[in-house]
């Protein structure tokens, strides 16, 4: 009985350590390889009830593993917004923070894009700047138009917090969006 014990012990101990030599670690081998860098330009349609307003903006990514995007996003109101049902208050925002994208088949001419970008920014209304956190998950289509050049189009709803001016919350500045985008940079993702 001790024979068949020890013999027991023996192969499962080898068998644990041939499984420890497979496995994946985040830095070792068999992880995220860094397969492009992309830097996008967007444009982006924030709409407020009646009205629309323009936010500019751009991000910078580094692309792992073909599909994934882990990069810096920022947006500006272009000039400045009026609030509806405020009176006429106008407005302005700026936000920059982590941006995360994932692209699946990118392989393909047109593939899915789906993307949440999220960090603090700034808000002027009514003479007062607060300081302000935005969450911005979007999903679209994207046309590779050249293996450097990149034709995107998302939807997707800006989530404003943090909001503490009188008379206002996060949920006044917090809207639906369409953006347009181009992504210029480098992929071996065909390797």
């Amino acid at each position: 009985m001790m024979r068949v014990l020890f013999l027991l012990i023996f192969l499962s101990s080898g068998i644990s350590l041939l499984h420890a030599q497979r496995q994946e670690t985040v830095f070792g081998h068999n992880s995220l390889d860094m397969t492009g860098f992309w830097y996008s330009n967007t444009n982006n349609f924030s709409f407020f009830e009646e009205d629309s307003e323009y936010f500019s903006g751009g991000n910078i990514g580094f692309e792992f593993n073909k599909s994934l995007i882990l990069g810096w996003a920022w947006q500006r109101l272009s000039g400045v917004g009026t609030l509806p049902g405020s009176g006429g208050e106008s407005f302005d925002m700026k936000h920059d923070g982590l941006m995360i994208g994932y692209v699946p088949a990118s392989h393909k001419v047109i593939h899915p894009y789906i993307s949440v970008m999220g960090g603090s920014g700034r808000l002027d209304y009514k003479g007062d700047r607060e300081r302000i956190f935005v969450v911005e998950p979007a999903v679209g289509l994207e046309i590779n138009l050249f293996s450097w050049w990149h034709l995107g189009g998302e939807a997707g709803y800006r989530l404003v917090g943090d909001v503490d001016a009188v008379g206002v919350d996060g949920t006044d500045f917090s809207s639906p969006f369409l953006q347009l985008q181009f992504r210029f940079g480098f992929s071996n993702r065909w390797r």
